[in-house]
């Protein structure tokens, strides 16, 4: 049961905060168990190709012991843990998960009669809603003034609001002669710029609902229609890129992204578990900007919004998440970008340090 949700001061009702620690034990075994399963998999099967190859070296060389070509492709010799790594390995894979998964499933039997705290947030008509669009920005002077234009053109957004992020060209003042209010943000990264746009038009606009998105022209202001109908019975609505047909030619949604976002949309899954519908919460994509949000359900979560480097995008909906938030996705389109990527598409070592950041951040949190 939930305390009413139209104040700031948001807290669980007593006796939820029970139920919650319940949900994170769960999530946070679940995950446990899955990064050690893929750990052992991978270094298993590395392990396993480095005795193939030794092997089939042997083999040649049984045949022509002239040839060297172990030398010659400096294979590294057998190592004295193999044995005993492959124990490890089939103790973990047979013993330790199917253990894990049977504690798990005991706890769900017992309290699955308890009521949950997860609630259906008040009505709301989508059709007459309107929205206040933030759009994050960092030298983007050649693409903001067509993000604000998209965004303007659709009928239910009654402001844009375009945080410069220290931009060094003329992106506030283009973002100002297209009727954009400039909210300049001093603290550099990608989640500053995103709370304090938040923080803004949760201030000084009215509407019900708040927007996120950037403004490199990436995202495309028409699909704003996609998110408002589902605002009615949710309480955040967020985009996915990992849709083949809506992904289009040469945006950076690439095999590694797709797959880098959905193995840490796998992550929050578990990390919030329902049995019945295999997450609380049915994500492919974490890292996507492009969201909404209601008023309420923002101002309930603002304060505990505490990232402001380029992992934002999953530690708000892992926030929304724990208080209780109703959560749904939808595909969008995706397009290449105007101008140099900032964010983890412009690298492969960036992407994969973020990465990194983000399986820590799901994980720990």
């Amino acid at each position: 049961m939930l305390l009413p949700r139209d104040s700031r001061t948001f807290r669980l009702a007593p006796g939820t905060e029970r139920e919650l620690e319940g949900v994170l034990f769960v999530g946070r075994t679940l995950v446990f168990l899955f990064l050690g399963s893929v750990a052992f998999a991978g270094l298993t099967i590395i392990i396993g190709l480095i005795h193939l190859a030794r092997d089939l070296v042997s083999l040649i060389q049984y045949v022509d012991p002239a040839s060297r070509l172990e030398n010659a492709l400096n294979l590294p010799p057998a190592l004295a843990f193999d044995g005993i790594w492959f124990q490890f390995a089939l103790y973990y894979f047979f013993v330790v998960v199917p253990a894990g998964i049977l504690i798990l499933l005991l706890w769900h039997f017992l309290v699955r009669n308890r009521p949950t705290p997860w609630k259906r947030p008040a009505a709301l008509d989508a059709s007459r809603v309107t929205a206040a669009v933030v759009l994050t920005a960092y030298n983007d002077e050649a693409s903001i003034g067509s993000a604000v234009d998209e965004f303007k053109d659709r009928p239910q957004v009654r402001e844009v609001i375009v945080v410069d992020n220290n931009s060094r060209d003329r992106t506030s003042e283009v973002a100002a002669a297209h009727g954009a209010t400039v909210v300049r943000e001093t603290q550099q990264g990608y989640g500053h710029a995103c709370i304090a746009g938040m923080r803004y038009a949760l201030r000084n606009t009215t509407d019900e609902v708040i927007v996120l998105c950037e403004g490199d022209m990436t995202f495309y202001g028409d699909d704003l229609a996609k998110f408002l109908p589902y605002m009615a019975d949710v309480d955040m609505v967020v985009g996915t890129r990992n849709t083949r047909t809506l992904t289009r030619t040469g945006s950076q949604m690439d095999w590694f992204m797709a797959w880098g976002n959905l193995f840490l949309a796998i992550m929050i899954r578990l990390r919030y578990w329902d049995w019945s519908f295999l997450g609380r919460v049915q994500l492919t994509d974490v890292g996507c900007t492009y969201r909404a949000i209601r008023r309420e359900s923002l101002a309930r979560i603002i304060d505990r919004l505490t990232v402001g480097s380029h992992h934002f995008s999953p530690h708000m909906i892992l926030v929304a998440l724990r208080e209780y938030s109703a959560v749904t996705e939808v595909p969008i389109k995706f397009r290449a970008r105007v101008g140099e990527s900032k964010g983890a598409g412009g690298s492969r070592r960036r992407a994969i340090g973020v990465g990194l950041t983000m399986v820590a951040s799901i994980a720990l949190h």
